[in-house]
């Protein structure tokens, strides 16, 4: 019964979202809340004390003379629908394990010319987590461990493996952030600052993105040939057509629902990620408990990370609204020379701040309220937001506390902080220098 909470609690959410009903959401929350305080000890230490943080964040957020009574029903709906994102889209792993095409994937990108294997796969990464987000770490991830398990590899093969394949999809992620419409990231700029549209950004996002793949290309490559090798498959990957006509009738289905109902895609895939899954388990199955006990138990296993990204929603409304935005505006407005340096720091904290354990969406959450003040005053944002979109993807790569890394984690076996520092240490410091040129470059074009 407890179980059932977390699906119950997610499709309060789509309701909430497809019927455009707030309460629903507000209701979504509350379940959420009874379920996280029922198994408050079964969550793993850093959620726990990120709780306790949220918890003392709120109180002090009540307590403060600048909040109103709106700031509530805001946050509760903010935490229901972060918490039920990533549930909904990680449902793909139950398709993971069943459809044989989809384990067939990492054969088809594992072949053809050596000089095309990483960009390919970042590339494909990219593009399948601008619409299913998080969930696509858990369908390229679940694949490849059932791709993996067809073949006789020694453990260290293997271990191997799973890193070079994971430490490509991670980055490849990390692009999400820069060129995707359907991002978080240029949701929550391009709401605070409409003047700063997707289109007006993808130039900048497009060189950060092709830097990272550069950065990362002889590096990785050699891990990737060196799995194939040890794989030794040259068959045809089978099934590529058939999951390529599936894959884009899902695209359109996704593009058909957003355009004609308010929902944006990323909030269409929602929808329709756990109605297609659901769907082909009560076709495959024929058991409707069967189904229930599937997708409860797999957002069980994914409750930390549901947890970490409700507790950031909560953690960037609350700070935002008690901290004195318009103060710092009007300093910083009264020299246009710190354009610059706000936007190296929006680089640097939002990664510094990921790695001690704040989730970049709370960082983002607040430097872009900020932005929304300094353009109110008439100060150029773009160079600082630019600093922030690269931040906010860096910090996905290099938090030992995101959700990409802890799905990492448990897919490979190894520790969050190995995935996030031993795997993309040397990534991050690299491509580092080449982000602050990007910016010195952006800055010099609009002043």
């Amino acid at each position: 019964m407890k179980l059932a909470l977390l699906p119950l609690g997610v499709g309060l959410e789509l309701l909430a979202l497809l019927l455009q009903l707030p309460w629903l959401s507000w209701l979504a929350a509350a379940v959420f809340l009874l379920y996280f305080l029922l198994h408050f000890s079964r969550l793993n230490r850093y959620p726990q004390w990120l709780g306790i943080i949220t918890l003392a964040v709120l109180v002090a957020a009540a307590l403060n003379a600048r909040t109103d009574a709106s700031l509530w029903p805001r946050l509760a709906a903010s935490a229901a629908y972060y918490t039920s994102f990533l549930a909904a889209l990680g449902l793909m792993q139950l398709l993971a394990k069943r459809l044989p095409q989809l384990s067939e994937l990492h054969k088809a990108l594992l072949s053809g010319s050596k000089v095309v294997l990483y960009p390919r796969y970042v590339l494909t990464a990219g593009s399948i987590g601008s619409i299913l987000n998080f969930g696509m770490m858990n369908l390229l991830c679940g694949t490849l461990t059932t791709h993996l398990k067809r073949y006789p590899l020694t453990d260290d093969q293997r271990r191997e493996g799973l890193r070079s394949v994971m430490v490509t999809t991670l980055r490849g992620f990390a692009l999400v952030p820069l060129l995707a419409p359907t991002s978080v990231t240029i949701a929550i700029i391009s709401r605070e600052m409409p003047e700063l549209s997707w289109s007006a950004m993808l130039p900048y996002g497009i060189v950060a993105a092709v830097m990272m793949i550069l950065v990362g290309w002889r590096r990785e490559t050699r891990g990737l040939l060196a799995l194939r090798d040890n794989i030794g498959d040259s068959t045809k990957a089978k099934g590529m057509i058939g999951l390529l006509i599936g894959s884009l009738l899902g695209l359109l289905a996704i593009g058909a629902l957003a355009s004609v109902t308010a929902l944006t895609a990323s909030q269409s895939a929602m929808v329709l990620v756990p109605i297609g899954v659901i769907s082909y388990l009560l076709w495959r199955d024929r058991s409707p408990q069967r189904a229930l006990e599937e997708v409860a138990e797999n957002m069980r296993s994914m409750h930390n990370e549901m947890f970490i990204f409700g507790c950031a929603a909560l953690l960037g409304g609350a700070l935002g609204a008690i901290a004195p935005l318009e103060d710092m505006a009007a300093w910083l407005a009264a020299e246009p020379k710190y354009n610059l340096l706000l936007a190296i720091a929006s680089l640097f904290s939002t990664i510094t701040l990921a790695v001690i354990g704040v989730a970049p969406i709370v960082s983002l959450s607040l430097i872009a309220g900020l932005l929304a003040q300094l353009s109110v005053l008439g100060v150029p944002i773009m160079t600082p937001a630019v600093g922030l979109m690269c931040g906010f993807s860096l910090a996905m790569i290099c938090s030992p506390f995101g959700p990409s890394t802890l799905i990492l984690a448990r897919y490979s076996g190894e520790t969050p902080f190995r995935v996030a520092f031993g795997w993309n240490g040397r990534f991050v410091m690299s491509v580092m220098p080449l982000l602050l040129l990007l910016l010195f470059g952006t800055y010099w074009w609009h002043s």
